[in-house]
């Protein structure tokens, strides 16, 4: 983090220096989350929080002084990037193209936005166990999360977590009668 920050200063010094900084949107993401252990993995690939979530800033100085630093709870993904960065520059993303421009909720983090997203990972590992990357589908919306294990059989093949109550997914409700 440390690193990150201060290559982002650096950035924004060089930025403020060529006088660019007031018209330069800066958009910070990175690669998906790393399991060190939660829930019983280690890597990524997975839809749990800890491997789905990425950081997603968007610093735009047009926006006034008074609306900067707000934080929006809409699902962002990462191919709303492409759409946002083709608005930036005047340009309509391509009809066919994947994603929606942020910058609505850039303006207004209180704007509709996208209120679902499916996931998936069907890649199969050829090395097999124990390095499998378990093949996985599922729905996320902003207060629950379905995960399928396409290869798993029985009980242990749903999860279901209700994300208001449950935001670190440590009570699977997928064979609680009461959240069918």
């Amino acid at each position: 983090i440390e690193g990150v920050d201060f290559c982002v200063g650096e950035i924004l010094k060089e930025l403020r220096e060529r006088q660019l900084a007031g018209n330069t949107v800066i958009v910070f993401t990175s690669d998906n989350g790393h399991f060190a252990a939660e829930h019983g993995f280690f890597g990524k690939w997975l839809m749990h929080e800890e491997s789905l979530r990425v950081p997603m800033i968007v610093c735009d100085p047009r926006v006034p002084a008074g609306q900067r630093g707000q934080v929006s709870p809409a699902l962002a993904l990462n191919i709303d990037v492409a759409p946002t960065v083709l608005e930036l520059a005047g340009q309509a993303a391509p009809a066919t193209m994947q994603g929606r421009s942020l910058l609505p909720l850039v303006r207004d983090p209180a704007a509709p936005g996208r209120e679902e997203f499916f996931y998936e990972h069907l890649f199969r590992n050829a090395d097999g166990p124990p390095d499998r990357i378990e093949p996985s589908e599922g729905v996320r919306t902003r207060d629950w999360k379905y995960i399928v294990w396409i290869d798993q059989p029985g009980p242990a093949r749903e999860e279901l977590y209700d994300l208001r109550h449950d935001p670190c997914e440590m009570k699977n409700l997928a064979t609680d009668t009461a959240a069918q």
